[in-house]
């Protein structure tokens, strides 16, 4: 626990929290001295997220949230208030990802479609606004993170609607760092690069057997290899701390340097 960041006290809801990047993200922000709620789709991933993050001197909780649906998101936000007294901190991490959120464009069918922007941007959207209502009625400086993806900038294959989605959340944040700036609410988006995903979060995972796929983001990825969710968690602890008290509207890369070129 470094405490450099300085979140002692402050109230963080991470939602899709219990694994990979977002498991890193709220173990740093509950290391740092945060109180963190977490939202987790299925009460087995939110009990398998309860058991893994828990820590003596964490201050942490978790709940279950299907963020597909407008009432849940809702809850999860009443929940993070009644819980820790409020909310100062919002990471919009959940999202479908990897296999489950490629499909050739032609193959794409509404009901698909409506699952991969409903959980990757429209739940960010709703959380986001449910939020900023709670951060405005109580009055401190609040942050909403929204983690991203390099997949903002550039198109991936068989991947239009994710890419839709995460240039979605790019434009989203702009939208709320400028409505919220008045309120001292700031807003700042998070494009991972290539991340190698580890359920022990905060643990190097060992070099893993790379697919071909993988293994072209490493040979162009300038730092020569892939990132960890710690890389991303510690971009989001400075980002939530008063040392980034000049950071909004703004997007940030955890690449390796895979967008330099």
């Amino acid at each position: 626990m470094t405490g450099t960041a300085g979140l002692a006290g402050r109230v963080a809801l991470v939602t899709g929290g219990g694994s990979g990047i977002g498991a890193a993200i709220s173990a740093r922000l509950a290391d740092e001295g945060a109180h963190v709620l977490v939202g987790q789709r299925t009460p087995q991933t939110a009990a398998a997220a309860a058991s893994r993050l828990a820590a003596p001197h964490r201050s942490l909780d978790v709940a279950v949230a299907d963020l597909a649906d407008a009432a849940s998101c809702r809850a999860l936000v009443a929940r993070c208030v009644e819980r820790f007294g409020g909310i100062d901190i919002l990471v919009n991490n959940a999202a479908v990802t990897g296999p489950g959120a490629s499909r050739p464009l032609l193959d794409c069918d509404d009901e698909w479609l409506d699952r991969i922007v409903g959980v990757n941007l429209t739940a960010a959207f709703r959380c986001s606004r449910e939020a900023a209502r709670c951060m405005v009625a109580r009055g401190t400086p609040g942050v909403i993170v929204n983690i991203g993806s390099v997949a903002a900038y550039a198109a991936q294959h068989h991947a239009t609607a994710y890419t839709t989605t995460k240039a979605g959340m790019l434009g989203l944040t702009r939208g709320l760092a400028f409505e919220l700036a008045p309120h001292n609410i700031r807003a700042v988006h998070v494009a991972p690069g290539d991340i190698a995903l580890d359920e022990r979060a905060g643990t190097p995972a060992p070099p893993p057997e790379l697919s071909e796929p993988q293994r072209w983001w490493e040979r162009h990825t300038p730092l020569g290899r892939r990132g960890h969710p710690d890389d991303v968690a510690s971009m989001v602890a400075y980002l939530c701390s008063a040392e980034a008290g000049f950071v909004t509207g703004a997007s940030i890369l955890v690449d390796g340097g895979w967008l330099s070129y």
